[in-house]
């Protein structure tokens, strides 16, 4: 073989080798990103094996009662028992004496889902990571109601400025539609600070519940009450309450509905399951009762009006439980 040629055979194999070599460091390189060693296959199969195990024996779903309930509702226990069968643990209902209580439950961990109001679920999920996922309504384009301002019948009242110097009704303190955006709409259709709202009206007391407030209007206990629309729609729906047995002197704008909240530190496929037991839940009697026709999808954005609201109330959480 002359030099030419032995030169040039020798140049060849070079370039192979150098070609294999690269290629097995590629392979190789693939293969550690592409196949994870021995120990982060078992953390894996273990991170997975914890989604299940973690599920809780029991869950707990809060409440709060409404006018005159010392118990809860027969529909309600059913939902959940139909939940708890579905997912294949116990579900146990817990009367709270206020929407504070239920948050309080929820963030002791003694509560796991809920229903809010919409200014409690932001307390909720400020204070203990409540996650809203489903909003329970007439349909998917119904998801607002209204605050209102509802006077006896016969009273003489046209507007909230009628009402100066008035015995009037609260829901709760951490009622949206019977606090917050009460409270707010005082302050911008008569002018005055939210300091001076208290002293604004007569006598200013807490029912506890949208329906104790609209019965106690109804029945000339009160002058006037902050209520929530979709409260006394259900009412008059059901036959508790006739419409002609108050009047409307205002109303807010759309204020999101109260949502159905979970614990955010629950298990994601136990929470996944959770929604789709919702989502699909048919029964007219326990609709009726919340008076919505089904459940829909929430997310946590949709409540920034609520937060919004009050802060420009210009008060803390804490004032605004007191």
């Amino acid at each position: 073989m002359n030099k030419i040629k032995q030169k040039g055979f020798v140049l060849f194999i070079y370039s192979v080798l150098t070609v294999l070599v690269l290629a097995a460091c590629a392979a190789e390189e693939n293969g550690l990103e592409e196949e994870p060693n021995d120990d982060e296959a078992n953390e894996n199969a273990a991170a997975e094996q914890e989604s299940s195990s973690e599920w809780p024996e029991e869950l707990v779903m809060g409440v709060i009662p409404a006018e005159d309930q010392t118990s809860v509702s027969p529909r309600v226990e059913q939902f959940g028992d139909e939940l708890g069968e579905e997912l294949e643990i116990e579900v146990d209902v817990f009367m709270g004496s206020n929407y504070n209580a239920v948050i309080e439950g929820m963030n002791n961990e003694h509560v796991d889902i809920a229903f809010f109001g919409p200014f409690a679920y932001t307390l909720a999920n400020e204070r203990s990571g409540a996650e809203v996922f489903a909003i329970g309504a007439e349909s998917e384009d119904d998801i607002t109601y209204q605050s209102a301002f509802i006077v006896p019948a016969d009273s003489e009242a046209e507007d909230i400025s009628d009402l100066e110097g008035q015995d009037f009704l609260f829901v709760d303190p951490a009622s949206t539609s019977g606090h917050i955006f009460p409270r707010s709409s005082v302050i911008d259709e008569i002018g005055i600070t939210n300091e001076e709202v208290d002293s604004y009206f007569g006598n200013i007391s807490f029912s506890g519940s949208h329906d104790a407030s609209i019965l106690s209007v109804i029945n000339g206990d009160v002058d006037g009450a902050g209520i929530a629309t979709d409260v006394m729609d259900a009412m008059i729906a059901q036959g508790q309450v006739d419409e002609d047995d108050f009047k409307i002197i205002h109303a807010s704008d759309d204020i999101p509905r109260g949502p159905d909240a979970y614990r955010g530190d629950l298990p994601e496929d136990l929470k996944e399951e959770i929604r789709e037991f919702y989502y699909a839940y048919e029964d007219e009697q326990f609709f009726e009762e919340r008076g919505i026709t089904g459940f829909y999808p929430s997310e946590d954005a949709d409540y920034d009006i609520v937060r919004q609201t009050s802060e420009d109330l210009g008060m803390s959480p804490e004032e605004l439980l007191e």
